[in-house]
């Protein structure tokens, strides 16, 4: 019976922050919802990710992949969402992390859109990462969902991003 009272529990819980999150004018702008991956995975040192929330951003099936280029081949990981939230709560990200977006390019037709965005992030040791990444999502019961997430990082301190990626001001 507590087995039940606490997935219970867990059901209501997770509906009432799915309920809430479709209420923010966020899930009804596409771009604002990719910069709310970033609001949300900036934290101050001590401060943790609000992974509930995150969670809501995304569909529960989206997919995370990161490409890179070592020893001259490029390669990639891919995780699922549970594999990336507990990404998030590593320690990495506790001890302070901010990103922001530079620039993006935004294609957009019948309920799917692609989000080509540039990024700059700094970690709690100052060091400062530039990449680019593209974030597909769906719009679906009245609001944008991501569907999926890919990023890779600049080896040129973000010289080698394409300039259409970034702001004119940057």
């Amino acid at each position: 019976m507590v087995v039940k009272k606490t997935y219970l529990s867990i059901a209501v819980l997770f509906m009432c922050i799915l309920g809430h999150a479709q209420d923010k004018s966020v899930f009804q702008d596409a771009n604002e919802l990719t910069k709310e991956t970033q609001r949300v995975i900036s934290v101050v040192p001590g401060q943790k990710i609000d992974t509930a929330y995150f969670r809501t951003l995304f569909l529960p099936t989206a997919h995370f992949t990161v490409v890179g280029e070592e020893d001259g081949s490029f390669m990639h990981e891919t995780m699922d969402l549970n594999d990336f939230l507990v990404t998030l709560t590593d320690e990495y990200y506790t001890l302070g992390y901010h990103e922001e977006a530079t620039g993006e390019m935004i294609e957009e037709y019948n309920g799917i859109a692609q989000i080509i965005q540039s990024f700059e992030g700094v970690d709690s040791e100052n060091e400062k990462g530039k990449g680019v990444g593209s974030y597909q999502l769906v719009y679906s019961d009245g609001r944008w969902w991501i569907a999926n997430m890919i990023w890779t990082m600049s080896s040129d301190d973000g010289k080698d991003i394409p300039k259409k990626y970034l702001y004119q001001n940057h």
